[in-house]
């Protein structure tokens, strides 16, 4: 890990902005050991537990000081893969509070398969996408994995609505107030670094932000439940 002057500014508790993560052995082959991701992993139970409770309570707890300039992997794997067998597993109850009396429902193992390209799709498309907006348009200095940690953990508000969208009249209102929470709790996590900026890239940036989050929200709705 590096020294507290090496994190990169004022801004990194306050914001997205978080340290390159240390310790990975230099050179060309470095991503190919297991040392080069360890620090992407560095983060204890309580600093994931604090992480979850500021995506989910995002109004009162501020995401960007739980970071303290060491965004991690870990928390939004974890937070993916658990959406993933959340999402399938419901969409399996739903279909079978759904059917018709005297008709024997077969859980449909695509859902798993569908659930998984959408959820991790989603992540990596909206981390390289935020990403490049705030590098190449804001020209706010960001790691990817700042981006990543912030795309996953919006995930948050999704666990929580997952078992209300197996009930009947409950999956429309469950994915639609998942998306909002999810979509407020990126724009606050990157007001700091975008606030200063141009009000159109700014609004640019919150429109890219909330279209990706709603076509997730979509695809979830429409094919699984």
């Amino acid at each position: 890990m590096r020294d507290e002057d090496d994190h990169g500014g004022p801004d990194d508790e306050d914001g997205l902005l978080g340290q390159n993560a240390g310790g990975a052995a230099p050179g060309y082959c470095a991503c190919l050991s297991v040392a080069y991701y360890r620090p992407y992993f560095d983060v204890d139970t309580d600093e994931v537990a604090a992480r979850l409770r500021a995506a989910l309570f995002f109004c009162n707890e501020p995401f960007g000081a739980t970071l303290r300039g060491k965004p991690d992997a870990y928390g939004p794997w974890w937070v993916a893969t658990t959406l993933v067998f959340a999402v399938a597993v419901t969409s399996h109850v739903r279909g079978l509070l759904g059917a018709e009396a005297g008709v024997i429902y077969e859980f449909d193992f695509s859902a798993v398969t569908f659930a998984a390209a959408t959820i991790y799709g989603y992540v990596a498309l909206a981390a390289a996408t935020n990403w490049a907006f705030l590098n190449y348009s804001l020209k706010v200095h960001q790691r990817p994995l700042a981006c990543l940690c912030v795309v996953g953990y919006s995930l948050v508000p999704y666990l929580a609505a997952a078992p209300a969208c197996a009930l009947p009249y409950l999956a429309w209102p469950a994915v639609l107030a998942a998306c909002a929470a999810q979509s407020l709790f990126a724009l606050k996590a990157a007001r700091p670094a975008v606030e200063p900026h141009p009000r159109e890239k700014v609004l640019a940036f919150a429109g890219a932000t909330c279209a990706l989050n709603a076509g997730l929200a979509f695809l979830l709705k429409v094919y699984l439940y």
